[in-house]
């Protein structure tokens, strides 16, 4: 019984967040009201407040929750490819760029810009995401790609994770062709010192 309760209380939370997330995406987190929400859901407005006090924290929930799905994308772009650098690199940001390109809480973590104003509150939090995201990259790398100079890959992957928000901001090409040229530039960062490897990359056309 105790865990029906835990997973019916999950499930709750989900749905909560779901119904917080469409008003944020379309209106901006100002015009959130925790009364909609509950309305949205089908809930007292108590039931919400015993899973979010206030709405500040379904504000925190929002980004953690969206910071964890962009990551694990990302990690899974980085797995496909293991065994090519470039590859893993191109996977990743394509996947990140297509992401914010129609996730605008995801833009606003990982760029501290958004449209009229969208998620004032959220955009406070992007440090902690870039932070996020940057440390997250490097211990990646680091296991999977060890000969690489640890000066150099810590260089690449700060240009990765700044070229990706950069191309965010300001989209002047398809995801994936701006993934590519991210690529492209990661991996020469990387081998830049001459002391490390990188599996073999596959041919790429200009």
């Amino acid at each position: 019984m105790p865990r029906f309760r835990e997973t019916v209380r999950t499930l709750l939370r989900e749905r909560l967040l779901d119904a917080a997330y469409e008003t944020v995406a379309d209106r901006g987190f100002d015009k959130l009201r925790m009364a909609h929400v509950a309305g949205a859901v089908g809930v007292s407005r108590q039931t919400l407040y015993s899973e979010f006090p206030s709405k500040e924290a379904v504000g925190e929930a929002l980004f953690q929750r969206e910071l964890e799905r962009c990551l694990v994308g990302i990690q899974e772009g980085l797995d496909a490819h293991r065994d090519d650098l470039r590859a893993a690199v191109e996977a990743a940001v394509a996947f990140t760029l297509t992401l914010a390109g129609r996730n605008p809480l995801i833009k606003a973590m990982l760029t501290s810009t958004g449209e009229d104003g969208l998620l004032s509150y959220l955009t406070t939090r992007s440090a902690a995401a870039f932070d996020t995201a940057t440390a997250m990259a490097d211990a990646y790398a680091a296991e999977a790609w060890p000969t690489v100079d640890p000066v150099a890959r810590e260089l690449a992957v700060d240009a990765a994770v700044r070229l990706t928000a950069s191309h965010i901001v300001q989209a002047g090409a398809p995801p994936e062709e701006s993934a590519r040229r991210i690529a492209d530039t990661v991996v020469r960062v990387a081998l830049s010192t001459g002391g490390g490897t990188v599996p073999p990359a596959r041919a790429t056309t200009a």
